[in-house]
């Protein structure tokens, strides 16, 4: 997959286009139904297919960034992704100006595709209905797609609330596939070393939305292989620190990570974070927590 910015899309795009609109934060399954819908008219009717991103300033709590954006639209078969910024000069574009400038000239669309929801244009003011109808001024298709219900409409938000909730399993149901998050290995107090758990402790990946602070059964993608582990995120309390961390013990994994970047996949919140008397008492709790390996 080719990764543009609109400002060369014009230059780089020499076919028609077949293009899916959306915010395409969580890549949830709504999203995924625009994407899939746009590649596969683009296989049958030979143009390539192309995905409008924004880069993460669009969004007030991103559930993921640009760059696993970027690689679940490539694994979902796009030919193209064109990531826009998000300045003030395109949040003031109208939304006829969007038409004709991004998707007629830049993008070279022959149709486009969009959930209902949809919205574009300066304050959002252009919806699904306006999308069509300018999109005809110009000789564009436009094909709306009906949004996925799930408990209610499936959304960004939705998933946000259930990460702000601890829910991950069904943001999962929502996304399908786990929530997850990408870090470097980076060193820590190494307490859980000296307690017989040794923790992989990773940078805390900027302007993300986090899962609610507690204890997480997950998978955690090595250059070694995929491992089982318990994750933590929030303070320890045990210690007296109170700055937020992300740390995972590894089970059944034993060498040396540090500087390696690392995915961990959001399975199940085990619990919440407790302050324990001693650091025995808080092994005998990570004793039990291991149940949820098996």
């Amino acid at each position: 997959m080719v990764v543009l910015n609109s400002l060369n899309a014009k230059d780089l795009l020499p076919f028609k286009t077949s293009v899916a609109l959306g915010s395409f934060d969580s890549i949830h399954k709504g999203h995924i139904k625009v994407i899939k819908s746009a590649i596969e008219y683009a296989k049958k009717n030979n143009l390539v297919s192309l995905v409008q991103l924004f880069d993460t300033s669009f969004f007030a709590e991103p559930v993921n960034t640009l760059e696993k954006r970027i690689k679940i639209i490539e694994e979902l078969g796009a030919d193209f992704a064109v990531v826009e910024n998000f300045d003030e000069a395109f949040s003031k574009i109208s939304y006829r100006d969007f038409v004709c400038d991004r998707l007629k000239i830049a993008y070279n669309a022959e149709i486009v595709f969009a959930g209902a929801n949809y919205r574009f244009g300066h304050l959002a003011k252009g919806d699904s209905d306006l999308l069509v109808s300018e999109c005809k001024n110009f000789g564009i298709k436009a094909k709306i797609i009906d949004c996925i219900e799930l408990d209610g409409i499936v959304s960004s938000t939705k998933i946000r609330d259930c990460l702000k909730n601890g829910m991950v399993e069904n943001a999962e149901r929502y996304m399908l596939r786990p929530f997850s998050l990408e870090g470097k290995v980076i060193h820590g107090n190494e307490i859980g070393r000296r307690i017989g758990f040794p923790t992989a402790n990773i940078t805390i990946p900027k302007n993300i939305l986090l899962p609610k602070d507690g204890v997480y059964l997950t998978r955690v993608i090595l250059p070694e292989g995929i491992f089982f582990g318990i994750t933590n995120i929030g303070g320890k309390p045990t210690i007296n620190e109170t700055d937020r961390c992300i740390e995972t013990y590894i089970s059944d994994f034993c060498g040396d990570l540090y500087d390696k970047t690392i995915e961990i996949e959001f399975l199940k919140r085990i619990r919440d974070i407790k302050k324990f008397d001693s650091l025995d008492s808080l092994k005998a709790q990570l004793e039990d927590d291991k149940k949820y390996l098996n």
